[in-house]
């Protein structure tokens, strides 16, 4: 089997990639993919957000483990997780942070599994528009997500990060994956 995902972002309306990928990959590999397909640094501690119908966070897969837990807390790695241990049905979201700090994010959505089919490793079978810049110069403001983050400048906690994708996220009405025309790459 195979998983195709549909990666697009709040930031850059045009932009989208048809990610084609294994099930038995690790949350490592797609991390990597995106990274070189948009051209990023790993810089920080990203990580993936898998989420509800509603953008809601409900598990999060870290890139490492930068963060102090309890006894009776899960943690996930990235490199320890396949995929097919959190895609639940074939419409699963999952947010990609690539920018903590800005709360920045990709958000993906699992558009088909196709059966019989076997990728030997995770590609971008099609991609239209150019991804965001990953940085920004000194001068400039990052983009944000909410005014209230522009008007303070402090750091966002795990709790802000989960609110932001699910408020922010795209609403069913405002964006129709199927219509995106993607050409080959």
């Amino acid at each position: 089997m195979t998983y195709r995902f549909l990666l697009f972002c709040e930031e850059i309306e045009n932009f989208v990639m048809e990610i084609m990928i294994s099930p038995h990959d690790k949350f490592l590999e797609l991390h990597n993919l995106i990274l070189k397909e948009c051209s990023f640094r790993e810089e920080g501690n990203h990580k993936f957000l898998i989420c509800d119908e509603n953008w809601k966070t409900k598990e999060i897969i870290y890139l490492r483990n930068d963060k102090a837990i309890g006894y009776d807390e899960d943690l996930f790695l990235m490199e320890e997780i396949s995929l097919e241990e959190f895609i639940e049905d074939n419409t699963q979201r999952i947010a990609y942070v690539y920018d903590t700090e800005n709360r920045r994010t990709f958000l993906l959505e699992l558009v088909e599994q196709i059966f019989g089919e076997e990728t030997s490793h995770a590609c971008v079978r099609r991609r239209k528009g150019c991804p965001p810049v990953q940085f920004y110069e000194e001068n400039e403001l990052p983009y944000t997500t909410t005014h209230t983050s522009t008007e303070k400048n402090h750091s966002t906690t795990e709790d802000d990060l989960e609110e932001t994708v699910a408020d922010d996220a795209f609403l069913e009405e405002e964006i129709d994956l199927e219509g995106f025309e993607v050409s080959e790459q």
